[in-house]
């Protein structure tokens, strides 16, 4: 062989061979590229995932706490319904007794059950084994007339009442249902209703839920009625609609696998969604929270810790899925609503950003791999082209396909360590070109989600800043400027009130009338957030502007109520206490619709209740009536007035302040003067909740008369 063949198949070799190992080093390189991107995926993919999570989570922890908020301001405000009916039958009932020949001829005349229409109405029968007497009938004449009171209740009312009806301890049974059924063996001083008012006959008694007599599941609500020497003579009671409230708490879910059920004081379940199959599966009531739940009393304690406290929802497996729940406090009641979501369907939308995640890179990798293959035959030809190049040339041809390898390699490390602005600079149009354009859209991409969940974060701040600005204007609409009338030395007038985290609707307000009379308000509209707010400053100007026209507090009430409830399809109302000051005289007249008992200050120096009658809440019911009554103020004398938030406040040990407090630390106050009675008051109560968060608004309202010319230096 000649020299110059053996020199050629030598450079021929060489650049082969040279090529060769080139295109090993190339392939060794992609392959580890490959590799690592796959790996960057799998880490992207799973800080998604969590992240989504995250985020599904926190949202519907959100939706799901809106919800309970809702579903429990209906459900409170449905059972205050009840036993605000039950309430106002009692004290009619008690006005019967007090006067009965007044009621003995009325035009009301009783129908025993056996005789009553199967139609919504009035109907009578007697204990099993009472002796049937002249008495029994004449104390039956003056039952009767319990059907003026009932009648209106049950057709105002027939949405949340199955029945409303009266037992009295001589064995007499009136109610007013379309329930004709006849219980021979009936008792009425046997009955759980009317023994749970007995042994505790200064308030309404809840039953939970239970199998009447009628085979019916009830909850009832009660209260003892007492005659005039004070012996309990009678109990009212009415049962809740029990159809209602299963659709009203169970019938409103969030989302296709949301469900709500009810908590009792034993933790019982009260309503639920399996509840009637479950009733008839074990032929009578069944209502064991255990045997719904995997750690049962984990799950109460969480359960508790929402309702009670600060916790947050929670997950807990129940009837074999795995749920998402929170809870609330009933108010009128102490039982928990709990509201909960399949957290399945929570995170079904992780799954189908996976799924389409996995498509985008399975197609990203075929184009890889198609890219690829197209590389390899690329170089193939390329070899066979300059296989008389000298090592030169190929030496600059690896750097120009080696290099830009390496600089997207480096590009993929930092990405997988969360930096992504340092992009790729490769700007070549062949395949490694492509794959870094189509990294760096990526990058952009992963950048742009996460600015995305940034954008998300600040609109929930901003919503939280503006109920923060709604809470500040409702609070400036109170007058706060004391003493608000610096030159009537006849009165010391000072008020406060604390707002609890959300929106309120308590307010009270004062105003002169004229020069000789002074008007105060306090009240409370129920339910809370910007729906109360509104409400509060429709009933607050409402109020302020009805009384300068002059008229009673109680005509004020009857006008105002009247205006309230056309179109109140909210169903909100508001509890109010009024009262007109003749500053001259120390005489206050007054008229209370529903809200708070006031504390007065005689003469002997000691604030005491002063348990006025109760007209029904503004609002609540178009036409009713309200009473008029007055407080003599002694000269020095005061006149405290306040909202549910100070009797009502909770400690750790979920007891309540209760009015029994209120009283003792308004007589610790040696001088009567407004704002220091309030302030030990209000210390008293945050040194009692202490790290518990505030449930409802503290609102109080404090008044000294010293009597016209007085220099407010001497005291009873």
């Amino acid at each position: 062989m000649k020299i110059g063949k053996k020199l050629i198949i030598s450079m021929l070799a060489l650049t082969l061979g040279t090529m060769l190992l080139v295109f090993v080093g190339f392939s060794a390189i992609i392959g580890d590229l490959r590799a690592n991107i796959h790996t960057l995926y799998e880490e992207i993919r799973t800080g998604a995932e969590q992240t989504i999570e995250e985020g599904l989570y926190a949202q519907d922890s959100d939706s799901l706490g809106v919800l309970a908020d809702m579903q429990m301001e209906v459900t409170d405000s449905r059972l205050r319904i009840v036993s605000d009916a039950v309430r106002h039958s009692a004290d009619y009932a008690e006005r019967l007794y007090a006067s009965p020949s007044q009621y003995a001829s009325s035009a009301f005349s009783p129908v025993h059950l056996s005789e009553a229409p199967d139609t919504l109405s009035a109907r009578y029968m007697f204990s099993a084994g009472v002796r049937e007497t002249g008495e029994l009938y004449k104390e039956l004449r003056v039952i009767s007339n319990m059907e003026e009171i009932f009648e209106p209740i049950m057709k105002n009312n027939s949405r949340f009442l199955d029945n409303l009806y009266v037992g009295t301890s001589s064995g007499i049974f009136y109610q007013y249902t379309d329930n004709n059924v006849f219980l021979k063996d009936y008792v009425v001083t046997k009955r759980h209703w009317y023994l749970n008012s007995v042994s505790e006959p200064d308030k309404i008694m809840w039953k939970e839920t239970e199998i009447d007599s009628y085979g019916r599941p009830c909850i009832t609500a009660s209260m003892a009625v007492k005659g005039p020497d004070g012996d309990i003579v009678a109990v009212v009671a009415a049962d809740v609609n029990f159809e209602q409230m299963m659709s009203n708490v169970i019938g409103s879910g969030l989302g296709e696998t949301g469900t709500t059920f009810l908590l009792g004081a034993k933790r019982d379940l009260l309503a639920y969604s399996a509840f009637m199959e479950d009733v008839k599966e074990h032929n009578g009531l069944y209502n064991a929270f255990a045997d719904h739940f995997t750690d049962p009393d984990s799950v109460l304690k969480k359960i508790d810790d929402c309702a009670f406290g600060d916790g947050e929802a929670f997950h807990a497996e129940m009837d074999g899925r795995e749920i998402y729940m929170t809870a609330r406090r009933i108010p009128s009641t102490g039982w928990l609503l709990c509201t909960a979501k399949n957290a399945e369907e929570i995170t079904e939308p992780i799954g189908k950003v996976t799924d389409q995640s996995d498509r985008l890179f399975a197609d990203a990798r075929t184009q890889m791999t198609s890219e690829f293959k197209n590389l390899v035959i690329n170089a193939i030809l390329a070899i066979a082209v300059i296989a008389l190049i000298v090592a030169v040339v190929e030496y600059f041809i690896s750097r120009t396909i080696s290099k830009p390898i390496i600089k997207l390699t480096d590009t993929v490390k930092n990405t997988g360590e969360g930096d992504f602005d340092k992009k790729s600079d490769i700007d070549s149009h062949d395949e490694i070109g492509d794959l870094a354009r189509g990294f760096n859209k990526m990058q952009d991409d992963l950048k742009l989600y996460t600015e995305h969940l940034k954008t998300v974060t600040a609109e929930k701040e901003r919503i939280s800043a503006e109920l923060n600005v709604a809470t500040k204007i409702q609070a400036d609409m109170l007058p706060r400027i004391f003493p608000p009338f610096p030159q009537k030395k006849e009165i010391d007038l000072f008020a406060s009130m604390t707002p609890a985290k959300e929106v309120g609707g308590d307010f009270y307000d004062f105003f002169l009338i004229d020069n000789d009379h002074l008007a105060l308000v306090i009240a409370d509209v129920s339910g809370k957030g910007v729906p109360a707010a509104l409400f509060m400053v429709i009933s607050k100007t409402l109020i302020k502007n009805r009384t300068m026209q002059g008229g009673t507090p109680a005509q004020i009430l009857e006008d105002v109520n009247n205006l309230l409830c056309e179109g109140n399809d909210a169903d909100m109302f508001v509890t109010c206490w009024l009262g007109i000051c003749d500053l001259t005289t120390g005489v206050i007249t007054a008229a209370n619709a529903g809200h708070e008992f006031p504390a007065v200050c005689g003469s002997d120096r000691q604030f005491a209740l002063l348990k006025d009658r109760h007209g029904f809440v503004l609002a609540g019911m178009e036409g009713a009536r309200y009473r008029d009554y007055e407080i003599q103020l002694e000269r020095g004398g005061s006149i405290f007035v306040y909202t549910d938030g100070v009797p009502e406040a909770t400690n750790a040990d979920s007891a309540m302040f209760g009015t029994d407090r209120m009283l003792e630390n308004l007589n610790r106050c040696a001088d009567k003067k407004p704002d220091l009675f309030i302030s030990q008051v209000s210390s008293a109560v945050n040194e009692f909740t202490g790290e518990e968060s505030q449930f409802d608004d503290i609102t109080m309202v404090g008044m000294t008369w010293y009597g016209k010319d007085s220099g407010k230096t001497e005291q009873p």
